[in-house]
């Protein structure tokens, strides 16, 4: 592991990463910057501790480390004995009662705040919808996943945000089969590539080189934008859950958006089609890609005020937040999603930033960018699980600490179901008491 001293120095030396803080002038950056190096200063020992920790940790990762070990004072100690605050619970954890028994009895026994619980998937609900059709990889029987979990997670204590996917909304290798699903209802909505064709016309291939998940459909369709917004709404009314939390509130890639309608609208407000920018002066087609960006961006945040404006009306005060890229650069330039300026401006209560990267040093530098004041909470750092050591992602959890970030998020809590012994590991490298996720042997 890439020890923190060399972010320490390449901080003081070099000023704030790319991809910027929440709009700090040059002197308060300086000022953050400096700050930071103290902070992140505390942490060095910590890492190293935890790296030595686990190249020699035992085959099940249960060696453990006490505060002592870790360097000194226990700075999580100001967070209570939490160290994550909310988990991230895909739909596949959803698919029957004693999976949902099993999420909430484990959660609580962790001591976490909440859970961001995904119900609407591709399309699809997890949940009673009159809007969308019921998702495929649940019976007939009506059981109500969200139902049920509501009912489960709020007797116990924890918190519950509805967890929506916006405009990704198929990936399966077949088309839905239910007549009412989006892609069925209305293929005019879906997105477009350069050459004409609609995102249901690629192949896996093709995909897979895009970089793609899906099919999405167009920011730039004001319908789209409507029908996520009643879909939130539709929750929001029919479920006392504690907050929405969208995710997929972007562009799928800067290759994205040239449907009719996109073309159209532009065309009319800068005279000029995005499919022929190509056939324009050099000096005026730079200037068209830049306005074409700042439509896109637009397009998105459309939907983030649609769906803020349908829950104020419906259940005033309910919490909005969004899980969000980690690299805001490509964020904006390459998705269309300026979530910076969305906490600005008060559209979301908090972010959930996708601090997915497997190594350390990326993670720790990604935190940075957005550390101006993390205390409020408004951003929060989502750290992955999938694809990191429980020493690694205590690093993350510790540099966040000393960043000041108070709230946590883990991807995902199906991820730590399926790894036995992860969390009583990352529990020991962090100081906090063990056994506090049940294994998955406790059914």
């Amino acid at each position: 592991m890439f020890p923190l001293l060399a972010l320490v120095l390449v901080v003081s030396l070099a000023g704030p990463p790319a991809g910027g803080g929440m709009g700090l002038s040059p002197t308060d950056t300086s000022a953050a910057a400096a700050s930071a190096t103290d902070t992140l200063a505390a942490a060095v020992s910590t890492v190293d501790t935890l790296t030595a920790a686990a190249s020699t940790a035992d085959s099940s990762g249960a060696r453990r480390v006490t505060a002592v070990d870790a360097g000194g004072a226990d700075r999580s100690a100001a967070r209570s004995t939490l160290f994550v605050d909310y988990l991230w619970v895909t739909r596949s954890a959803l698919l029957d009662s004693a999976a949902i028994e099993r999420l909430v009895r484990r959660a609580s026994a962790a001591g976490v705040r909440g859970l961001l619980v995904q119900v609407v998937g591709r399309g699809d609900a997890y949940y009673r919808s009159d809007l969308l059709p019921r998702a495929e990889a649940l019976d007939r029987s009506g059981f109500d996943p969200l139902g049920l979990v509501l009912e489960r997670a709020h007797a116990a204590g924890l918190e519950v945000h509805a967890w929506m996917n916006c405009v990704l909304v198929w990936s399966a290798p077949h088309r839905p089969r239910d007549p009412r699903h989006v892609l069925n209802r209305h293929p005019e909505w879906v997105a477009h590539l350069p050459d004409g064709r609609s995102m249901t016309q690629l192949s896996a291939g093709e995909r897979r080189r895009l970089g793609v998940e899906g099919v999405y459909l167009s920011p730039a369709r004001p319908a789209v934008r409507a029908w996520i917004a009643s879909i939130a709404q539709e929750i929001a009314t029919r479920y006392a859950v504690d907050g929405i939390h969208l995710d997929y509130i972007r562009e799928p890639g800067a290759f994205a958006g040239l449907d009719a309608n996109a073309r159209a609208t532009f065309a009319l407000e800068q005279g000029a089609d995005p499919a022929r920018f190509g056939l324009e002066p050099a000096a005026r087609h730079a200037a068209l890609d830049s306005s074409w960006m700042a439509f896109q961006r637009a397009q998105v945040t459309a939907i983030v005020r649609g769906v803020r404006d349908s829950i104020a009306r419906s259940r005033p005060g309910l919490a909005l937040s969004a899980a969000v890229l980690a690299d805001t650069v490509s964020a904006e330039r390459n998705h269309a999603q300026e979530w910076r300026a969305w906490v600005r401006e008060g559209l979301l209560d908090r972010v959930f930033v996708m601090c997915y990267a497997p190594g350390v040093q990326t993670v720790l530098s990604q935190m940075l960018a957005y550390s101006s004041d993390p205390g409020t909470g408004r951003v929060v750092p989502g750290i992955a699980v999938f694809n990191s050591t429980a020493a690694a992602t205590a690093a993350k959890i510790k540099g966040a600490t000393e960043l000041g970030y108070r709230t946590l998020a883990l991807y995902s809590y199906d991820s730590l179901d399926e790894r036995a012994g992860y969390w009583d590991a990352l529990a020991g490298f962090l100081g906090t008491p063990p056994a506090a996720f049940p294994s998955k042997g406790s059914r």
